[in-house]
């Protein structure tokens, strides 16, 4: 592995960051400011827009960013049927690649940091497990798993309580289910499974009421996993169709709604919709600014990512920034956004054709 480049951390601050209507995304997790080329702060007037693009790698999936290494890490699969699946850190600024973490045939997909802990995990989802990596020296600590064959998909980070939670889509035989991890110890800590029937797909933590939102991406709800108990507690509807992942500022729950193409405003009380806002075809990462004043959509179907007021719902920008827009991942500090761009898919058994939009990671400024 290429050694990453060091930078002084910064004053904590909480970020909220996991394919086609499984695609894994972006997640809640805590980090700490990364440095920034030019001024950074809170949400301002300008009108955002994308700074840069730049091609990174073939299978693109979620980013995160980390204050232990200074760099973006993003997830890439590798070409297909291939063993070059990697774990890539990225300049902030420039986009370049400083640092590589190879996981050979068993590639992450869903990314999550922990910089207190200082180390990164991902979801290997091929294989039904989660690696932990050491941020600092690259090194692969654990490989957890629960079982055989589970599809996990997204995982985010508790980091006051070294703990990590993994959401499991249930399929065929399997049941949905959500992994505690005890990152600590690199192991299971406990499944809950337990009221979660249906597809478990985006999971966003709500720590002051020691619960978890999931969505139900078949069912087309919302449901609300108490810690305590360790189960499914309540359900309600998402308000659209194909609910995907999810975001939370204090009472509002967001959810992006897949197959209708809209983010959803819902009182995470009373389950009640607040509002909806049309963002694009495929709506799947869901993502608030560390200051909760912008709220950002990728839209894999439309190729583009909104940027929205959550107080409203107004849809401030839509973007393109690439074929198919994946993940959102905030700069702590404020004032940009990173993007993961999926590239087209070529049919098995045919020539894959170049596609100069895929496979790229873009900034955006706001």
């Amino acid at each position: 592995m290429t050694a990453p480049t060091r930078r002084p951390p910064a004053a904590p601050a909480l970020l909220l960051g996991r394919r086609g209507a499984l695609s894994l995304l972006g997640a809640a997790l805590a980090a700490r400011a990364l440095p920034a080329a030019a001024a950074t702060g809170t949400a301002t007037n300008a009108a955002p827009a994308v700074e840069r693009t730049a091609a990174v790698a073939p299978g693109l999936y979620e980013l995160a960013p980390s204050s232990t290494t200074g760099l973006l890490h993003v997830a890439s699969t590798g070409p297909r049927g291939g063993e070059e699946a990697a774990i890539l850190g990225l300049d902030p600024d420039t986009l370049a690649v400083r640092s590589r973490v190879a996981m050979g045939s068993d590639p992450g997909f869903g990314v999550a940091v922990n910089d207190r802990a200082g180390i990164l995990l991902t979801t290997q989802t091929r294989h039904g497990s989660v690696a932990v990596i050491d941020l600092r020296s690259g090194a692969v600590r654990a490989r957890i798993a629960e079982g055989e064959g589970a599809h996990v998909r997204q995982v985010l980070v508790d980091a006051p309580n070294d703990r990590a939670f993994v959401s499991v889509f249930g399929f065929r035989d399997k049941p949905s289910a959500v992994w505690v991890l005890d990152t600590a110890r690199g192991a299971v800590d406990h499944v809950i499974a337990e009221g979660l029937e249906g597809g478990i797909s985006g999971l966003v933590h709500d720590p002051a009421g020691d619960r978890l939102f999931a969505a139900d991406l078949p069912g087309n709800q919302i449901v609300e996993i108490s810690l305590a108990r360790r189960a499914g507690v309540r359900r309600f509807a998402s308000g659209g169709e194909g609910p995907i992942n999810l975001a939370l500022s204090g009472s509002r729950l967001f959810c992006s709604n897949q197959k209708s193409g809209e983010l959803v405003a819902l009182d995470a009380g009373s389950g009640n919709v607040i509002g909806k806002a049309a963002t694009g075809a495929g709506a799947l990462g869901v993502t608030l600014s560390p200051d909760a004043r912008r709220l950002f959509v990728a839209n894999r179907g439309a190729g583009t990512v909104s940027v929205l007021d959550p107080a409203d719902l107004a849809v401030l920008a839509s973007l393109r920034t690439g074929t198919h827009p994946n993940t959102v991942a905030m700069d702590p500090a404020g004032g940009r956004a990173w993007v993961s761009n999926k590239a087209r898919a070529t049919p098995r058994g045919q020539t894959p054709v170049a596609d100069p939009e895929g496979d790229t990671v873009s900034i955006i400024r706001y």
